[in-house]
């Protein structure tokens, strides 16, 4: 009687030990197919939303932005890989890269338009100069070298040597300040390894040397209009490299029939005579 009582306390203690552990293995198992079966689901969602995605392909590309240089054909060809695919799976990190790897774009700015177009805003380097013989001049000093130079043969033209490129073009502009109220435009400015100056004015060389840059522009502003000027034709160069005064190198065969010395030394009390008196001169010639 006792064994029995004691072997019956021991299946219902069994029972109350097993039979949880049973239940709990269940739900778990239970809980993974169900896991399984949504993971499934999920994939099988996205696989067809990418399949449908692909149904919105990119068909037209709007470039906007206000161009001097800058070709829109030659954009759209330059970014027609980039823009190969699906509306929503364009890359448009690596479009905007490409723009930037193109010589006039200073800035590039790229989005999506609903349902199946790509607008691209880029905005232009603005030139200012040319420097040497391939490269260009933004505003700000940095230097850029476009794929053609003759696309901007109405720059002033800038040299000097290598990494001056910013300090000649600053000294450019103060130049070019003080002869605005002459309306004197600079053609060309350069500075050679000896880091003297020599200048282009309507065909005109003027060598200005080292020192006192500034106030032989302004001698040569306040002498132009009356007197320079009117002989600019036959005018080939003027040398600004004496103290007192500057020379002036007159065409060759200009000079050959005006009997006068191809680099006439004049200082500023002389020059409007004698020029007046060279003149006349030719005139008569």
């Amino acid at each position: 009687m006792f064994n029995r009582l004691k072997k019956r306390k021991r299946v219902s203690a069994i029972r109350q030990n097993i039979l949880p552990k049973t239940r709990n293995s269940k739900t778990i198992v239970f809980r993974l197919l169900l896991l399984s079966m949504l993971l499934a689901g999920s994939f099988y969602t996205i696989n067809k939303l990418y399949m449908a995605l692909e149904l919105f392909p990119v068909e037209q590309v709007r470039i906007e932005g206000e161009f001097e240089y800058l070709d829109k054909t030659l954009i759209e060809k330059n970014i027609a890989g980039s823009t190969i695919g699906g509306f929503f799976d364009l890359d448009i990190a690596s479009l905007r890269d490409e723009l930037m790897k193109m010589q006039w774009v200073e800035a590039a700015f790229v989005r999506r338009e609903w349902p199946d177009t790509v607008v691209i805003k880029i905005k232009e380097k603005k030139a200012v100069a040319k420097w040497g013989s391939a490269a260009v001049l933004t505003a700000d000093g940095r230097l850029f070298y476009p794929p053609e130079i003759s696309q901007v043969q109405a720059l002033v033209e800038l040299s000097g040597p290598d990494n001056r490129h910013e300090f000649v073009l600053s000294e450019f502009n103060k130049i070019q300040n003080l002869l605005v109220l002459a309306d004197i435009k600079v053609m060309s400015l350069s500075q050679n390894e000896r880091r003297s100056w020599q200048m282009k004015v309507e065909g005109i060389s003027i060598n200005l040397g080292r020192k006192n840059i500034y106030k032989k522009i302004e001698s040569f502003a306040g002498v132009y209009a009356s007197l320079i000027k009117p002989q600019v034709n036959k005018i080939k160069q003027i040398d600004f490299r004496y103290t007192n005064g500057f020379a002036v190198v007159w065409d060759t065969d200009l000079a050959e029939n005006m009997r006068i010395n191809n680099a006439n030394v004049l200082n500023k009390s002389q020059i409007k005579a004698d020029l007046t008196l060279m003149m006349e001169t030719y005139r008569n010639v």
